[in-house]
């Protein structure tokens, strides 16, 4: 491909630009309309695969560059077994700020999952990126620091995801409702928020949406259905009472209603307002302000690259 010799990154065909010949194992790749000579220009490549792997469904094709020389990464939509729902019961997912999620289920059990390990390698690579940075640009150091900070943060996206997913399975969940944060960023007017300096910093690290979408497919893998519901109002209801005050939340990461009496765990009460969303049935466990203002806290081992719970979670190499 002599057209591909000066580029380095990877060159993607989305499915226009693909005709694919099962027949004889063969790829047609559009040159695209600024690189084509004639109306039949393109790209012919040939293809084998192991005697068990069937192609189809081609999605996109990726050229990609291994250091010698280019491959082609076929990527297909391919159909999963749904296994069947483990069970009936539902859960409800806040997405915050200063935690990253808190879940709460139907046996009154609740959970936090704070983001200290996106924020501690978000400031970490940052601040290695202004350090190292060229008068020409990004040096490759600074590439380097990014790809690496993207890859951290795509393994602790899915490593939470998979978490959770384990967790409704022993909770026998076959229903989330988890907060759609698609506009967080836009007050009532569509204008951009501000929610102050160190608020904006905390809310851009977080990819709500990506988080979701990871969490939907895994999800959907073992029967469990993942709901996208509007938070609003669910940060200033009291999840036992259903009294609605704006004072109720004291602080940051505390609720108390003057009404009940009730003091929780801020996140954890828009949790069960969530919940609530999709079933109306109160909590069967119990529901008491020391389960509610105390849940447990699964902090992630950057070691072990998985979650556990906080005086489980080591930090030894």
């Amino acid at each position: 491909m002599p057209w591909l010799d000066i580029p380095r990154s990877t060159v993607t065909w989305k499915q226009n630009g693909i005709k694919h010949d099962s027949k004889h194992n063969q790829l047609r790749l559009s040159k695209g309309f600024n690189l084509k000579n004639h109306r039949s220009d393109f790209i012919l490549a040939e293809y084998e695969t192991r005697p068990d792997v069937t192609v189809e469904n081609i999605q996109q094709v990726r050229a990609v560059w291994n250091g010698d020389r280019w491959q082609l990464h076929l990527v297909c939509e391919v159909e999963i077994p749904v296994e069947d729902a483990p069970g009936d019961n539902t859960a409800g997912i806040d997405l915050g700020i200063k935690n990253y999620l808190a879940i709460a289920y139907d046996d009154g059990d609740t959970q936090l999952y704070p983001g200290n390990a996106l924020k501690q390698d978000k400031h970490y690579f940052t601040r290695d990126e202004y350090d190292t940075e060229g008068e020409n640009g990004p040096s490759r150091r600074v590439l380097r620091a990014r790809q690496k900070l993207s890859r951290r943060k795509d393994h602790f996206l899915h490593a939470l995801a998979k978490h959770i997913v384990e967790q409704c399975i022993d909770h026998e969940v076959g229903r989330i409702a988890i907060g759609d944060l698609s506009r967080i960023r836009e007050d009532e007017d569509g204008e951009s928020r501000n929610w102050g300096r160190g608020g904006n910093k905390k809310l851009h690290g977080w990819e709500f949406d990506r988080f979701t979408t990871l969490l939907e497919y895994k999800a959907q893998e073992d029967g469990i259905l993942v709901d996208r519901k509007s938070e609003r109002d669910t940060s200033k209801t009291c999840s036992c009472c259903g009294r609605k005050r704006d004072a109720n939340r004291v602080e940051r990461g505390l609720y108390v209603c003057e009404l009940c009496g009730v003091t929780m765990n801020a996140d954890v009460n828009g949790a069960v307002n969530i919940r609530r969303k999709i079933t109306q049935n109160p909590p069967t466990g119990d529901m008491s302000n020391g389960r509610l203002a105390r849940p447990v806290a699964y902090l992630f081992n950057q070691t072990s690259g998985r979650f556990a719970p906080r005086d489980q979670a080591g930090c030894e190499p």
